[in-house]
C-alpha cells in the first residue's frame, strides 16, 4: 500500500552510540555512514575512567536496571538545546553533519536521564534517544548504549517518540538475551536494521524484518521486529454541556474510511460503529448543545461527552458556543487571512450563502461584515447595522465559520452578584412589592440556591442557562428581576 501522510517527518540518520570503557562516548555506527562528524575525541583514558566512576559511585547501575519508580517523580521527555560555540577561532565543525562533541555528554547523559526520551538540539539538526545502560559481565560492569535518530531542527518529532523508545526497548531486550550489541558477531544484522528503519520508516511509515541472530543466542536464532508511525494527537479539550459540536468531516465517508484496511479498500454496505458513536452522531447538527444530545439520544451525558471527546481527539469535529442573536462577538486580527488566502476565501463564501448561491453576497462584502463585528453589538443589533439579507445570508454559518477560523471571538456574559445585594438577601423583608403600595402579601422573587452559587463571576450566562434548561432571555428577565446583578463582558 503506498505510503501518503506527508504529515511524518523524514529521518536524516540514524546512530549508535556507545560508552567505551577506554574511549568514553563513541559513535560505533551511523547510517548514512558519514552523518556524524565524530572529530576528536573529548574522552581521554582518563575521562573514560572518571566518568565510569562516577556512574558506579552514584549507584547508576541499580537506579538504570530497576524499575522506573526509582524516577517516578522525573519526567518521561526531556527536552534540551545544546549549541556550538567556537571557542579561540571559527568552527570546524562540517554543518551539514551532526557534531557528536557537542551533544556526547547529552547522548551518554548522568544517571537520572537513563530510558527516558530525550530531545536535543544541535546546529541544523533534531536528535531523539533513548539512553539504556544494562548491568552485567562487562567491561566496568556495564554496557551503556543509545540509538539516536536525527530529524531537520523544525522538525515536528511527536509521532516519533514511541518508535525511538521502543527501538530503545527492543535492543535493550535483544542485547540480554542475544549479545546483538556487544558482540562483534551481531554488527551486521545490526546495521542491516538500521539502514532498513531509515528506508522503510521514510517510504512506508512502517517497518518490518526478521533479523538473523544466528551464532549470537540459540534460543534467538531470529526474531522479528515490527514498528509503525502513528499521528500524534493532542489530548482532546475539555467538553462542556453547553458547547456546540460542529462537524468537520462527514460521518458517513469516515464511517467507511474506519473500515478499510490495507488488505480492504472498499468496506461493505454493513458497515457499524459503536452503538453511542451512532446515536451522538445523529444528534449533531452543529446547532445542538452537548445536553440536548445526550436528553434526544437518552443516553448519559458523561457518555455523550466521552463519544464527543473520541471525535474531537480525531478532527471529526470542533466545539464552538450556542449560537444566539443576543450574542456579542469581536473581530480578531487574523481577520486578514481571509483577504490573502484564496482557499478560505472561497470556503467561506461556499459556507455562508445559502445553498452556495453564486452573486448572493460578494466576496469583498464578506470580508467588510467580519471587520465590522465589534464588542458592545450584539449579533442581532449588527445585522440592522449592516443591512443583511437573512434570506440569502446565513447569520450562524457566518459566525461559526468566523470562531472556527480565529477571526472572531465570543464575548461571554457573566453575572455577578454584588455582595451588598447578596447579605441584604438574608433579611426576610427584602424583595417586597415593586408598586410600594404596602401589601406585604406577595411572596419575593427567589432563586435557586444552585443558580445564586453560579453568580460568582465564574460561570458565563450560557452554562447558567443550560444548567437551568432556560432560554438566555428568561434567564437574563429573571436575573434582572432578582435585582444588583452586575453583568461582566469578558
Amino acid at each position: 500500500m503506498a505510503f501518503t501522510n506527508s504529515g511524518f517527518p523524514e529521518i536524516r540518520a540514524i546512530f549508535l552510540a556507545q560508552f567505551h570503557p577506554d574511549q568514553g562516548p563513541i559513535v560505533r555506527m551511523s547510517v548514512p555512514e558519514d552523518a556524524v562528524d565524530v572529530g576528536e575525541n573529548a574522552y581521554t583514558d582518563t575521562g573514560a575512567t572518571n566518568r565510569s566512576s562516577e556512574l558506579r559511585d552514584t549507584g547508576a547501575m541499580g537506579g538504570i536496571v530497576s524499575s522506573s519508580n526509582n524516577f517516578a517523580h522525573e519526567p518521561e521527555v526531556v527536552e534540551l538545546i545544546k549549541r556550538t560555540t567556537a571557542r579561540g577561532g571559527p568552527s570546524l565543525v562540517d554543518s551539514s553533519k551532526i557534531d557528536f562533541n557537542s551533544i556526547q555528554t547529552l547522548i551518554i547523559p548522568k544517571l537520572t536521564l537513563f530510558e527516558r526520551l530525550i530531545t536535543v538540539n544541535t546546529g541544523r539538526f533534531k536528535v531523539m534517544c533513548y539512553p539504556v545502560a544494562i548491568e552485567g559481565n562487562y567491561a566496568r560492569n556495564m554496557f551503556i548504549f543509545n540509538m539516536c535518530f536525527a530529524f531537520d531542527i523544525s522538525a515536528d518529532t511527536k509521532c516519533y517518540g514511541p518508535v525511538v523508545k521502543r527501538v530503545g526497548s527492543l535492543l535493550k531486550e535483544l542485547e540480554v538475551t542475544g549479545r546483538l550489541l556487544s558482540d562483534v558477531a551481531g554488527t551486521r544484522a545490526l546495521l542491516t536494521m538500521m539502514r532498513q528503519l531509515v528506508n522503510k520508516l521514510n517510504d512506508h511509515g512502517e517497518y518490518q524484518i526478521e533479523l538473523d541472530l544466528k551464532g549470537l543466542s540459540q534460543p534467538m536464532a531470529s526474531t522479528g521486529i515490527s514498528i509503525k508511525l502513528f499521528p500524534y494527537y493532542e489530548n482532546p479539550a475539555t467538553i462542556e454541556a453547553f458547547h456546540v459540536p460542529v462537524k468537520l468531516v462527514d460521518f458517513d465517508v469516515a464511517r467507511r474510511k474506519s473500515a478499510q484496511t490495507v488488505y480492504q479498500q472498499h468496506a461493505s454496505n454493513d458497515i457499524m460503529w459503536d452503538l453511542v458513536l451512532d446515536k451522538v452522531a445523529e444528534g449533531i447538527d452543529n446547532v445542538n448543545h452537548v445536553r440536548r444530545i445526550a436528553r434526544q439520544a437518552q443516553i448519559p451525558e458523561p457518555t455523550v461527552v466521552l463519544a464527543l471527546q473520541h471525535l474531537d481527539y480525531y478532527g471529526c469535529i470542533a466545539l464552538v458556543d450556542i449560537f444566539q442573536f443576543s450574542n456579542v462577538y469581536e473581530a480578531q486580527a487574523r481577520v486578514k487571512d481571509v483577504m490573502r488566502n484564496g482557499w478560505l476565501q472561497r470556503e467561506c463564501h461556499a459556507y455562508v450563502t445559502r445553498d452556495g448561491q453564486a452573486g448572493t453576497v460578494s466576496l469583498e462584502r464578506l470580508i467588510q461584515l467580519y471587520a465590522t463585528v465589534r464588542q458592545r453589538r450584539t449579533v442581532a443589533e449588527w445585522i440592522v447595522d449592516n443591512c443583511i439579507d437573512v434570506e440569502r445570508f446565513d447569520v450562524r454559518r457566518f459566525i461559526v465559520f468566523g470562531v472556527l477560523h480565529g477571526m472572531l471571538r465570543r464575548v461571554h456574559c457573566f453575572p455577578v452578584l454584588c455582595a451588598s445585594v447578596e447579605s441584604a438577601d438574608k433579611e426576610p423583608s427584602r424583595r417586597g412589592s415593586n408598586s410600594g403600595s404596602g401589601s406585604g402579601d406577595e411572596e419575593p422573587l427567589k432563586l435557586e440556591p444552585r443558580v445564586v452559587a453560579m453568580l460568582d463571576g465564574t460561570h458565563h450566562l450560557d452554562e447558567i442557562c443550560v444548567a437551568e434548561n432556560k432560554d438566555a432571555a428568561v434567564m437574563r428577565g429573571l436575573l434582572d428581576s432578582y435585582g444588583g446583578i452586575e453583568y461582566v463582558h469578558l
